[in-house]
């Protein structure tokens, strides 16, 4: 019954979020968060017996052909080790994000939209990871774009035109899921995604070609690859604890899962292999030329957020144990210094008024917390040693260099790298060391604001 009381804790939080901001207003984010933190715990116990085998598994069914096919649709859940990495990095994330949300958020009666989406924006994501039926991870998956709409869209007008491109671009993506789960339904018989992946139609033929590229597409309309990027810095009209989450361990992630559940079956298909390394390189390098000319720091960190995604896509590409390996350890880099980034860049917004660069100051005396943590988590973006990025973007390296056109891959990941380290240093001398303007009244943030950031970098 561990994978019902994971998915009834954070069903819970959907329930109890508009009651707890009517009593607690913007603190209703510290309750909602331990019930996250409580479903990882219950989630995290499990996870030595799944590394050694033991996957969680729960269903129930809710739709059968009655025309006597055989052929069923069940609300099941399969948590193995991919699915429980994934679940505790949007538990774990979202609920430091909702204990930053409880001190940034104003005082107004909008924080019970905020809360009430934003904690079905984390149950979308968990079933989307758990999923063990085609349907339901379907269902999860549009779920996960309505979400994702609503709460850029509650930003006013300035999130109205970016909400739309979004909802109709990952609806889209959508579209190409159907119709690549529905082909691989057909072919092996059953929408269970565990039968599914263990079915030996797969192999050299043109089904499974294009069942890889409808799945490919659809991951890179999530994980905003080109020519599909252009969603993800729209995104940044919405508030910086959504931008946090968004960014960190939910949309882009959902992508990015996808990719990874699938290449067990496709890792080895030419087809799939080049459309992922070519995309993602080439999306790494595009993203990070956009980033080191932006001035507004969320707009930088979110060409950032797209070039990193295809540092990841690349390697997934790759399809090797090590790089498959290489990947999920940047997904996890990537999710820790991201939200911590985008948190901290709501810091200085919240304290100096604005986050242009061309209208900061010297501030780096003045918020010597922010400045610190700040440092930290844009070296560990620049693959500075020996933090944590340094050691996931050099597995990325290492697995590229282990391919046929390794020198070609480490050539333009090698150019990446160096725009990377570029846009990085940006963000920590545009942030607190640059700028024409004195801030006299500009001064370090609360504990509550500046505490939680640090502890994802």
């Amino acid at each position: 019954m561990t994978l019902p009381l994971v998915i009834g804790l954070v069903a819970a939080t959907v329930v109890l979020s508009p009651l707890l901001v009517r009593v607690m207003d913007r603190k209703a984010g510290y309750p909602l968060a331990v019930l996250l933190f409580a479903a990882a715990a219950v989630l995290g116990s499990k996870f030595s017996a799944v590394s050694r085998g033991a996957d969680l598994v729960w269903s129930k069914e809710w739709a059968r052909d009655v025309m006597g096919s055989g052929t069923s649709a069940e609300f099941s859940l399969r948590a193995d080790g991919l699915g429980i990495f994934f679940a505790l990095l949007a538990l774990v994330i979202g609920g430091v994000v909702f204990v930053y949300s409880a001190a940034y958020l104003p005082k107004k009666d909008g924080n019970t939209s905020f809360y009430t989406i934003m904690t079905a924006f984390t149950l979308s994501v968990l079933l989307l990871v758990l999923a063990n039926d085609a349907v339901l991870l379907f269902i999860a998956w549009e779920l996960v774009s309505i979400a994702s709409f609503l709460l850029i869209a509650r930003s006013g007008s300035s999130g109205e035109a970016g909400s739309y491109r979004t909802l109709i671009l990952t609806f889209f993506g959508g579209l190409t899921l159907l119709a690549g789960l529905a082909v691989a339904a057909v072919q092996t018989g059953t929408t269970s995604i565990e039968g599914i992946l263990a079915s030996d139609v797969w192999g050299d033929n043109g089904v499974t070609v294009v069942v890889a590229l409808l799945i490919a597409f659809s991951a890179f309309t999530k994980a905003a690859q080109f020519p599909f990027h252009f969603w993800l810095p729209e995104a940044m009209a919405a508030a910086t604890p959504v931008s946090a989450f968004l960014h960190a361990a939910a949309v882009v992630k959902a992508g990015v899962y996808l990719l990874l559940r699938f290449s067990t079956i496709f890792h080895d298909v030419a087809a799939w292999n080049y459309l992922l390394v070519v995309t993602g390189l080439f999306t790494a390098l595009m993203s990070a030329l956009f980033a080191i000319t932006k001035t507004d720091l969320k707009h930088l960190t979110a060409y950032s957020t797209v070039s990193h995604l295809g540092w990841i896509v690349a390697a997934i590409g790759v399809g090797t144990p090590i790089a498959l390996a290489a990947a999920l350890t940047h997904t996890l880099a990537h999710a820790l210094f991201k939200s911590s980034l985008f948190m901290l860049i709501g810091v200085v917004d919240h304290e100096a008024g604005t986050r242009d660069m061309r209208r900061l100051g010297p501030i780096y005396n003045k918020m010597p917390f922010t400045f610190f943590s700040t440092i930290i988590a844009a070296a560990s973006m620049a693959a500075v040693p020996p933090l944590f990025g340094f050691v996931s973007k050099e597995s990325i390296l290492d697995a590229f260099h282990e391919t046929q056109h390794g020198a070609l891959l480490l050539t333009v990941a090698g150019i990446a790298a160096f725009l990377t380290f570029v846009y990085s240093a940006k963000i920590v001398f545009g942030a607190f060391i640059d700028g024409p303007r004195d801030l006299p009244d500009v001064h370090e943030a609360p504990v509550a604001l500046w505490l939680p950031p640090p502890c994802r970098a």
